[in-house]
């Protein structure tokens, strides 16, 4: 019946596909009344749930590496939105917006020193740095602040957030995506307002922004082992 249902002159794909499918099925019998039963081979049991299916379009894909410390830790929507822009290169630092010939400050507006990138901004920047000092100084953990080596933010993350315990971790990203945001905050002060760059003032800031964290449920900066930001 098979054959009769092949039209045409069949090509040579064609006929070694159709052989390919002969030996296949050669050796299965068909019981007559008895029911066919779906299997599914992506699964151990055969089952076949939507789960397993979603699962098996991403097999082989490659993984964006920040997701994780980003969507699994506590922190507002919009400042977590902030850092998955920043692991894209999508924030309109002065070397974005060169990029598009659009007007942009030659140095950086914290540390007038080098180019603006998000990646200086965040980790590379004397000014962020000495921030970043201060910040994890409050809660035991200045050993961790980046070094004149940590140029790449999503790097130096991943790395001081590996260095600690699981309890300790989930405190800390979210005090590191507070850091960040408010260095993008004072930043636009900046930038926008012509406020000139004020290390106190951004310690302001990010202390103002944990007790605002601490009231909407930032419970994990209270594992930390020392004192909040």
């Amino acid at each position: 019946m098979w054959l009769r249902d092949i039209d045409g002159v069949a090509s040579l794909d064609v006929i070694t596909e159709f052989l390919r499918l002969w030996d296949l099925i050669s050796e299965v019998v068909l019981h007559p009344e008895v029911p066919d039963v779906h299997y599914w081979r992506l699964s151990a049991s055969g089952q076949y749930t939507a789960k397993l299916a979603y699962e098996a379009l991403f097999q082989g894909a490659i993984q964006f590496g920040p997701w994780k410390i980003i969507w699994k830790t506590w922190a507002p929507d919009k400042c977590r939105f902030f850092l998955w822009l920043a692991a894209h290169n999508r924030c309109w630092t002065a070397e974005r917006l060169a990029r598009r010939n659009l007007p942009h400050s030659e140095r950086c507006p914290l540390c007038d020193q080098d180019d603006e990138t998000i990646d200086h901004l965040l980790a590379g920047c004397v000014f962020e740095r000495q921030f970043w000092h201060i910040i994890l100084q409050r809660i035991g953990l200045a050993s961790l602040s980046p070094q004149p080596s940590d140029i790449i933010f999503e790097e130096w993350w991943s790395k001081v957030s590996g260095s600690v315990s699981h309890t300790t971790r989930k405190g800390l990203n979210t005090v590191i995506i507070l850091g960040a945001w408010t260095l993008w905050r004072h930043r636009n002060e900046c930038v926008f307002d012509g406020t000139p760059p004020n290390l106190t003032r951004a310690l302001i800031m990010a202390g103002e922004e944990s007790r605002w964290w601490n009231m909407a449920g930032a419970k994990d900066l209270s594992l930390l082992p020392a004192q909040a930001v």
